[in-house]
C-alpha cells in the first residue's frame, strides 16, 4: 500500500522527536552534578573593585563638561573669579559650564555610595594637575597662586576624608603637576604634595592610592610645562616615587592612568614607547591604571 505525502511527513516527525528525545536522554545522563561549595578557590577580586570617581573639579568647583543635550551660554555672572576660568588645553571652552562645588555631606548622596560599599573613592581628574592645596584656614584667594589653576581649600578637602568615613570609601588621588610646584629648572618639588597628605593623615584621614599624574599620555592638555616629554615625566615620576617612599609609605603608587593617543600626546624618546629614569620603566603607551 502506498503511503500518501502528508502520512510520509508526519512519520518523519515522529521519527526525530523520538530521536530528540533519545539524545536528549542520553545527554542529561552524561551531565555531571556540580557543587559550587565543594569548587576549590583559584582567584580572589578585592571587595572595592567596584570603585567610582569625584572630579576635583567637582570639589573644588569650576569649569566642567556641560550635561548632554545642553545648549544653553551659563552667564559670566555665573561665574565666580578664577575657579571658573580652567579649561583643558585644545578642547572647545563651549563643551563646558561652571558648576559649584559639589556637597559632599548630602545625606541622600551619602546614602547612596554607602549602598556601593566598600570602595575606592578618586578623587582626581585634569583639573587635578593644576590645584593648589590651600593649607591654611583662609578662605580661597581671589587669584590661583602662579601655575595654578584652582584652589583646593582645607575644609573641601576635609569634606572629602569625611566622605570617605562616612561611605567605607578608601581615597585615591593623584598630585599637583603643572608649571606651579615646580623649581626653576623645571623639576617637579614634592611640597604641595607633602602638605596634602600629612593634612589628610593629621584629620584622621588616609589616602590608600595615588597617581603622579592624570592623563600623562596627553600631559599638554592637563597643564604639563610647555615642551614637557618623556624624559621629564621619567624623571619626575622617580622624584613622586621617592616623596611617597618617604611620607607615605603605606601609599599604594598606581601607575600611570592614560587615555587614548593624539595630538596631545606626550612625546616618546625613543620612539619604542617606554621611558626609563634610573631602574624605574614605566610602559606609557599602556593603560596600567591599578583599580579602575
Amino acid at each position: 500500500m502506498k503511503r500518501s505525502n502528508a502520512s510520509r511527513m508526519r512519520l518523519a516527525a515522529a521519527l526525530c522527536t523520538v530521536a530528540v528525545v533519545f539524545l536528549a536522554t542520553q545527554l542529561m545522563a552524561q551531565v555531571a552534578s556540580l557543587d559550587p561549595a565543594k569548587m576549590p578557590i583559584i582567584g580572589t577580586v578585592d571587595e572595592r573593585f567596584q570603585s567610582y570617581n569625584i572630579e576635583m573639579v567637582e570639589v573644588i568647583g569650576g569649569r566642567f563638561w556641560k550635561p548632554y543635550g545642553s545648549t544653553t551660554n551659563e552667564s559670566k555672572a555665573q561665574d565666580p573669579g578664577p575657579r571658573a576660568g580652567f579649561a583643558p588645553s585644545g578642547i572647545d571652552p563651549n563643551l563646558y559650564q561652571y558648576r559649584a562645588p559639589i556637597d559632599l555631606s548630602n545625606p541622600r548622596l551619602r546614602k547612596l555610595a554607602v549602598a556601593l560599599s566598600p570602595a575606592y573613592v578618586r578623587v582626581s581628574g585634569t583639573w587635578a594637575n593644576s590645584a593648589y592645596f590651600q593649607n591654611s584656614e583662609n578662605a580661597a584667594p581671589a587669584n590661583a597662586p602662579s601655575g595654578f589653576s584652582g584652589v583646593l581649600t582645607l575644609q573641601e578637602w576635609k569634606g572629602v576624608i569625611d566622605f570617605s568615613h562616612a561611605v567605607n570609601a578608601e581615597i585615591v588621588t593623584s598630585v599637583a603637576t603643572g608649571p606651579g610646584p615646580r623649581d626653576a629648572q623645571g623639576v617637579w618639588t614634592s611640597e604641595q604634595a607633602r602638605e596634602l597628605f600629612e593634612y589628610t593623615k593629621s584629620v584622621g584621614g588616609r589616602i590608600a592610592a595615588s597617581e603622579f599624574m592624570n592623563e600623562p599620555t596627553f600631559a599638554a592638555m592637563g597643564g604639563a610645562p610647555k615642551g614637557y616629554d618623556a624624559a621629564s615625566y621619567g624623571r619626575d615620576v622617580e622624584m613622586f616615587r621617592s616623596f611617597l617612599r618617604k611620607t607615605a609609605p603605606d601609599t599604594l603608587f598606581l601607575g600611570p592612568g592614560s587615555v587614548g593617543e593624539g595630538p596631545f600626546a606626550i612625546p616618546a624618546e625613543a620612539g619604542d614607547g617606554k621611558i626609563v629614569s634610573g631602574s624605574h620603566e614605566i610602559v606609557y603607551r599602556k593603560t596600567t591604571f591599578g583599580l579602575f
